[in-house]
């Protein structure tokens, strides 16, 4: 047993120096919410890069270096203002500013993601700024919206609103944005790859060694292989992403209603 564990952790420290020079140890800010959207993607079957066209249309930014427009995870909309934070704490200090001064009415990371419509989404605003639980949460509404609709472009303007006058153009717009991301070679593919293949630090090899023998899921179209994933998973998401859709609906609806009611009263 104990050459056994020697052993074990020769080879943890042989691969310790390719872990922390990963790829994903390199993800700048600028590179988070399009490895998120690429995972999300893949795990909810949305179509290519539509996810991502929606972080574009939602929290886009032209970045120089990269001579394109980035969806940007510390952004924060309120007021009629978008404002790019340099840092998630940063996000999240204007939040609770703005919370402060009785704004309620708040997007919020990559996706944007509304804290009044979705009040549940988040347990706190730093995991409504974590990239990871921010895309997966508008992945799951995105699903729920198209469990509803039966159309992806459809599903994508409900992602802004399902009254007629702000879907159309936000449709325009985001069905544009799709068009030029599927025909725009862009490195998500590569970050979110690298980013879902490396086993966490600190494990065992015979975990490392279990992951390894894991069996592979190639998506069509895809060049990198992902875990294969939990049979039981996509009706329990798409439960919940509908659950979700409906939530939102629900409180649109509340939403109208209350504005019919307080027209009515000062007429």
């Amino acid at each position: 047993m104990a050459q056994l564990i020697r052993r074990m952790t020769v080879a943890l420290l042989a691969v310790l120096p390719l872990l922390l020079s990963s790829p994903a140890q390199a993800l700048d800010d600028n590179q988070l919410c399009g490895a998120e959207t690429v995972r999300q993607e893949r795990l909810q079957n949305i179509p290519d890069r539509l996810l991502h066209a929606i972080s574009l249309v939602e929290s886009g930014r032209w970045n120089a270096d990269h001579r394109e427009t980035l969806a940007w995870p510390w952004t924060v909309m309120a007021e009629g203002e978008g404002r790019f934070l340099p840092s998630k704490a940063a996000a999240i200090a204007e939040v609770k500013k703005l919370q402060a001064r009785g704004v309620r009415n708040i997007d919020v990371g990559c996706m944007q993601v509304n804290l009044l419509a979705h009040p549940d989404a988040f347990a706190n605003l730093d995991e409504a700024f974590e990239p990871a639980t921010n895309v997966a949460y508008a992945a799951r509404f995105l699903v729920g919206l198209y469990d509803s609709t039966q159309n992806w472009p459809t599903a994508g303007a409900y992602y802004h609103s399902q009254t007629p006058s702000e879907a159309a153009p936000y449709k325009a717009k985001l069905l544009s944005t799709w068009n030029n991301a599927k025909g725009h070679s862009d490195g998500r593919l590569q970050l979110a790859s690298a980013f879902e293949n490396r086993p966490p630090i600190g494990l065992y090899m015979p975990a490392l060694e279990h992951a390894a023998a894991e069996p592979a899921h190639v998506l069509p179209g895809r060049a990198a292989a992902v875990q294969a994933p939990d049979p039981s998973r996509p009706a329990a998401e798409r439960a919940e992403a509908k659950r979700i859709a409906d939530a939102y609906r629900q409180a649109r609806l509340e939403e109208y209603r209350l504005r019919r009611t307080q027209v009515a009263a000062k007429g």
